[in-house]
């Protein structure tokens, strides 16, 4: 079992677990929807057991040519996703409205890290629960 967290490539990296309930975490970062998207298929390849995504702020245009793609993307995932948003109109189910919506969506004001140790708290606890250890 495994969980993916993808995020946005930063100058200051955000320090992430090597291991969440026991089960490694992998990151890896993408800046743009194409490199999402690409993300969303190795996930599904790699057969993530959690995905925690980090939403990119994006010009429409982006929305128009990938959208649908990123859509299908998010819908073929075999395992739940937590959005982390910077804004409530920011995120990914507010653009795309797949049908496999996330599992939560995080929006935290006060940053990014706050963002991304509550997402990795919630996906913790759901791992946790799943294992009878909650």
């Amino acid at each position: 079992m495994t969980i993916l967290l993808i995020r946005q490539p930063s100058p200051d990296p955000l320090p992430v677990p090597a291991q969440l309930a026991g089960h490694p975490v992998l990151c890896q970062h993408c800046a743009t929807l194409p490199a999402l998207l690409q993300c969303l298929h190795e996930a599904r390849l790699s057969a993530a057991d959690w995905v925690l995504i980090e939403a990119a702020a994006v010009e429409p245009a982006q929305w128009m040519e990938h959208g649908q793609a990123l859509c299908a993307a998010l819908d073929a995932l075999p395992a739940p996703y937590i959005e982390m948003a910077a804004n409530d109109d920011g995120g990914l189910d507010t653009h795309l409205h797949p049908q496999h919506a996330p599992a939560a969506t995080v929006v935290c004001s006060s940053g990014r890290a706050d963002a991304c140790r509550l997402s990795l708290a919630i996906a913790e606890r759901r791992l946790l629960a799943a294992a009878g250890r909650a």
